[in-house]
């Protein structure tokens, strides 16, 4: 661990930041801890109520859940930082697509949400950053393949 810089433990909290909520939240839905309806439940909500493609409510859950240890342990950063990435892009979508939620935080509607928009929003940006700039030194990533950052 000789020579970490700055940027290497600025990365490193990154990761652990959105890893460790991507592993609660996707263990909801996987494993139906912490308040989950699990596995089954999810898909059938995904599915019947948000319109979700069944086989695409499977990957988000496995990206969710798997993605999120990937990115805490930073292995296979890249990998779990892209399916990060556009689960939370979907679930912006279709967030956007609920009756008054784009309009209603642009008019200060009191029932509007902006969570629904900007939490997921904020984990997908943070997961292209990562795609970005690789996992940083302090990363199993580093250990197994001996590359960190893109250059």
């Amino acid at each position: 661990m000789k020579g970490l810089s700055r940027t290497d433990f600025g990365l490193l909290f990154l990761r652990i930041g959105l890893g460790l909520t991507l592993v609660f939240f996707g263990a909801q839905k996987m494993l139906g801890v912490f308040g989950g309806a699990g596995y089954m439940n999810t898909v059938t909500f995904m599915h019947g109520k948000l319109g979700v493609p069944t086989p695409l409510a499977h990957i988000a859950i496995f990206a969710e859940f798997f993605g999120g240890l990937g990115v805490l342990c930073g292995l296979i950063t890249s990998v779990a930082s892209l399916g990060i990435a556009c689960t939370m892009a979907v679930a912006v979508y279709v967030n956007m697509r609920s009756p008054g939620v784009l309009l209603g935080i642009f008019e200060g509607d009191q029932g509007a949400d902006p969570s629904k928009l900007f939490f997921p929003g904020s984990l997908c940006l943070t997961a292209l950053t990562l795609l970005i700039t690789g996992p940083g030194r302090i990363a199993l990533d580093a250990k197994l393949f001996k590359r960190t950052t893109k250059k």
